[in-house]
């Protein structure tokens, strides 16, 4: 329609010179001709300004329709799931910088810029050996805010088993009540910003993305527990940022220098190397130790669908500054289609001296190397019956997946006939999401003992149910 208004506009100009040349102050046949150069010389200008015009529609058009397709709900196999939670972010305006770090679903905004959300998950498990309970695990509120435009706040507090003035539930487990983390970041560039506070320690990937609802099996890889303290939170300042080495490629990276490790001096916890790293967690008030520790992550993705990760954590254990704990790590993550591969492995070394052996209990028990894996294989399906016969429980946005994970540890404990040092565990499981953000889980859990030669009846049967809020 514009386009015939601006070339009726034009003739009309034309035909007014034509039959009244007079008013330009030429002859007849000498004005008509300049005015008729004029006119086709404005027409060519018109019809070039249009043309732009809009050849600038047609991208915007394109971009609008590129922007609806990447907004849409989609099934987890035409997208890549934790890459899609890090677009909702987005696209409801969070800090991109949070959304692809942790992957947090913000449902409700208070004031201007303060987002208010979280997760809970709920366990029933029966054990072979008799015992069954229900289990409220996990209740995580966290907050974000937008402070200003360079500045973001960001917290999450644990509350495990009740909190902690509760005390029963399974094996007798006590209630916790903790931060997290709590940080304040200061964007500067994609490739440099500054990161203080309660840190999640980048010591591989599950670390990062540990939330329940996240996760598509109810219990954590037992490297997660026993080798990587998962969760590792400690208080330390540093830098994180991205870079695009091509068009398809990204490396980012995370590296904070922090308290470290709780030092052992006397008050050590035993019972086994997985005691040791899992009473070692982070410091987050002070540290007794002169240095301070160092972790880091590097993670590599070449293309959308895959990300290899390499991390590390450095620091020292004792008080006297004479004995290191390194853990290493290495993560991956691959998609395609309906199909994910996940993973990561890990390796602790701690030193001993003399003066450790003499003020720590059973330090025996946790010298030299530990190592942990864990490779786990997920497909997503959605049958075509279910979405016509229940369209409103199985919708566009529901999808099943079916899942195995196969995990590992060996804690170097070299008491003899102990039953923890080296242990194997195979999880099948499936589980249906109604919406990514809610997920009901179904587990068996199969445990061997240091290479299958030890008869433990500690198999377990594990139904949960997750969401976010």
């Amino acid at each position: 329609m514009k386009k015939y208004t601006i070339m009726f506009l034009c003739l009309s100009a034309l035909v007014f010179g034509a039959v009244c040349p007079r008013v330009y102050g030429q002859g007849p046949d000498e004005g008509l001709r300049v005015k008729v150069d004029q006119m086709e010389k404005m027409l060519m200008d018109l019809k070039e300004q249009l043309e732009k015009q809009t050849e600038t529609t047609d991208e915007l058009k394109a971009m609008r329709d590129e922007i609806n397709k990447i907004s849409a709900p989609a099934l987890p196999s035409d997208d890549f799931y934790w890459a899609k939670k890090s677009q909702d972010l987005e696209n409801k305006g969070l800090s991109p910088i949070f959304g692809n770090q942790y992957g947090k679903s913000f449902l409700r905004r208070f004031g201007r810029n303060t987002y208010i959300g979280g997760y809970m998950d709920m366990e029933l498990r029966f054990d072979e050996n008799g015992g069954n309970a229900f289990r409220q695990h996990r209740l995580i509120p966290f907050i974000y805010s937008d402070v200003s435009d360079r500045v973001k706040f960001a917290t999450e507090i644990e509350i495990e088993d009740g909190g902690p003035q509760t005390s029963g539930g399974v094996q007798g487990r006590t209630g916790e009540l903790k931060i997290e983390f709590a940080t304040i970041d200061f964007l500067m560039a994609d490739w440099l910003n500054f990161r203080g506070g309660i840190i999640l320690s980048p010591l591989g990937k599950f670390n990062l993305t540990h939330d329940s609802p996240l996760q598509d099996l109810t219990d954590r890889p037992m490297i997660s527990r026993r080798i990587i303290p998962t969760t590792l939170s400690e208080s330390g300042m540093g830098f994180f940022g991205t870079l695009y080495p091509t068009e398809l490629s990204k490396l980012s990276y995370e590296i904070y220098a922090v308290n470290g490790f709780s030092a052992q001096d006397g008050t050590a916890v035993s019972g086994g190397g997985q005691s040791f790293i899992r009473g070692s967690r982070g410091s987050q008030k002070d540290d007794n130790n002169r240095n301070p520790a160092f972790v880091g992550r590097l993670a590599y993705s070449p293309f959308l669908g895959l990300e290899v990760g390499l991390s590390a954590h450095t620091g020292n254990i004792d008080e006297h500054d004479s004995n290191r704990m390194t853990i290493k790590a290495v993560d991956w993550t691959y998609q395609r289609g309906a199909f994910e591969l996940v993973g990561e492995y890990a390796h602790a070394s701690i030193e001993r001296d003399g003066d450790f052996d003499a003020v720590t209990p059973n330090s025996d028990l946790y010298n030299g190397d530990m190592w942990g894996y864990y490779v786990e294989p997920r497909y997503h399906f959605m049958p075509q019956f279910l979405k016509d016969s229940a369209p409103s429980f199985f919708t566009d946005n529901s999808t099943f997946t079916a899942v195995v994970r196969l995990g590992g540890i060996d804690i170097n404990n070299p008491t003899p006939g102990s039953a923890n040092r080296r242990q194997t565990r195979l999880t099948p499981g499936i589980n249906y999401r109604y919406t990514e953000d809610t997920v009901f889980k179904a587990e068996y859990q199969m445990n061997w003992e240091n290479d299958r030669r030890d008869e433990v009846s500690n198999n377990s049967l594990v139904f949960s149910v997750a969401t976010y809020f």
